[in-house]
């Protein structure tokens, strides 16, 4: 009995690699294609004309509460951007507007920034009571 060499195992397994490659493709006989076929019906409409309802529409059919609380939360959103913009505004035209000049404020500008945010703060609070008085 004869030891075989390195180099003789490397022979060995190049020669029997073609029919590993061989038996190995009949199998890949059965193995389908990576590429899926489409189908009429897509989860995601592609653009075509065949879709009847388009993708948002089938979202809000199968959620519809998280919809309305996401048009709910960007209805709020909207309305303190609004409100904060309002208020800006606001604020800069009583800050820059020249009234009549009196003894204590001799320039007529209003005198205090800080009386400002407190009123809008102050009014703020009692709106709020009476939303929650409505509410509940």
């Amino acid at each position: 009995n004869k030891a075989t060499s390195p180099s003789s195992q490397t022979k060995a397994m190049t020669m029997d690699e073609p029919e590993d490659i061989k038996k190995h493709n009949d199998e890949d006989d059965d193995v389908k294609p990576l590429l899926i076929e489409p189908s009429s019906s897509r989860d995601i409409p592609m653009g075509g004309a065949d879709s009847e309802q388009g993708f948002l529409s089938r979202a809000v059919a199968r959620n519809p509460e998280f919809f309305q609380q996401a048009a709910k939360f960007g209805f709020c959103f909207c309305g303190l951007q609004v409100s904060y913009l309002t208020w800006g505004y606001m604020q800069e035209l009583i800050m820059t507007t020249q009234f009549e000049p009196t003894e204590r404020v001799p320039s007529g500008m209003f005198p205090s920034a800080a009386f400002c945010v407190f009123s809008n703060r102050f009014l703020a609070v009692l709106v709020a009571m009476i939303a929650v008085k409505i509410k509940h």
